[in-house]
């Protein structure tokens, strides 16, 4: 596979994917069929690539690697909470009440109850990195650190009071956390495969049927809905109805399969080092996203300009053009001058040796 300054392209690609997927996703219904596509696994995504490079951690000491991964995720966490709090009071012309509750979100950290969408992710991974680094200090094995996330899956889905899948309530999203730990797992344990040429005929051959049925599945997902292909296994093993847990374990399935595409589309466009510019800020996009979106529209609207999504193709397009804007504008002026503050100390030796951001 393609490696440039210690980086693998596809990688990068695969995340600029991602975040893509994000930033039409928050477009709700403007996205039209893209809209429920992307929610069936752009989530999952970031959590199963942000494992491929675990292991490298493991080495470090647990006060060190809790300073590290504090300075990556939970600084440029309280920095672009400030960020969005200044311009959304700003924007909604908030009173003191309506900019306290807002800050009460951003301090608990819960999914769905911060104002700025994307922000949650940061201490929802926090929370994993810092779990699965134990785990993997103590058990010295992934297979034991995917055990232990599929315990914690499930009783995530059968135990708790609320479904963090769909009523995250808890702080930070530590219940989140224990939904979302089992894609980590899977791309610690699975990434050694993923970024393994193929060699043999017989290797190419499983390779490529695994393919034409991940795209198959996939476009047919886009088209028929995420809940298409469940239908069908119901129809061929009915006693599935009964299963509680059928559901739980179709999302997980599906999921899997989309990001498996995604990761074809990520080596096929990997020579395109532009994508994989826009991959390595993901953390970033995530941070700014709203900020960027209601920045880009006032000023356009300064002009007489309004961005109408009048159909998905605008929406899509819109996302991207999103992304490249902010590359070049607010990304590059937080690089720039303030890089501790999303996550790229360059006065601290790991980041000098190469290690970014999950």
């Amino acid at each position: 596979m393609t490696v440039k300054n210690g980086r693998i392209a596809w990688v990068d690609v695969l995340r600029f994917l991602g975040i893509w997927a994000i930033y039409i996703g928050h477009f709700g219904d403007k996205g039209g069929k893209a809209y429920p596509f992307v929610f069936s696994y752009h989530v999952p995504l970031f959590f199963f690539a942000a494992g491929f490079f675990s292991y490298r951690y493991i080495k470090d000491t647990p006060l060190v690697f809790m300073k590290k991964k504090t300075l990556q995720l939970m600084l440029p966490y309280a920095v672009f909470s400030l960020m969005a709090m200044i311009v959304f009071t700003l924007y909604y012309d908030w009173n003191i009440l309506e900019a306290k509750d807002a800050l009460i979100g951003f301090l608990l950290g819960i999914r769905d109850q911060i104002i700025a969408g994307s922000l949650w992710f940061l201490p929802c991974l926090y929370i994993i990195i810092i779990s699965n680094y134990f785990v993997m200090r103590f058990f010295k094995s992934k297979a034991v650190s995917l055990a232990i996330s599929f315990v914690i899956f499930l009783v995530s889905q059968t135990l708790l009071p609320n479904n963090p899948a769909t009523d995250p309530s808890w702080f930070m999203g530590l219940d989140s956390a224990l939904f979302y730990y089992i894609y980590y797992s899977l791309g610690t344990m699975m990434f050694p495969l993923l970024n393994k040429d193929t060699t043999t005929i017989s290797q190419q051959i499983l390779t490529g049927s695994l393919n034409i049925a991940a795209i198959t599945i996939t476009v047919l997902t886009y088209f028929q809905a995420p809940y298409w292909f469940f239908g069908k296994i119901i129809t061929l093993l009915p006693s599935l109805k009964s299963f509680e847990l059928s559901i739980v374990f179709y999302n997980l399935f599906l999921a899997l399969i989309i990001i498996y595409c995604n990761i074809i589309v990520a080596k096929f466009l990997a020579f395109i080092s532009f994508l994989g510019e826009l991959g390595r800020e993901t953390l970033t996009f995530c941070g700014t996203e709203d900020i960027a979106k209601i920045v880009i529209t006032q000023l356009l609207a300064m002009i007489n300009l309004k961005v109408r999504l009048i159909s998905p193709l605008v929406t899509v397009a819109f996302s991207l053009i999103s992304l490249i804007i902010s590359k070049y504008t607010l990304v590059r002026f937080l690089n720039i001058y303030f890089p501790w503050a999303v996550g790229k100390n360059k006065s601290v030796s790991w980041y000098k040796n190469g290690h970014s951001s999950e």
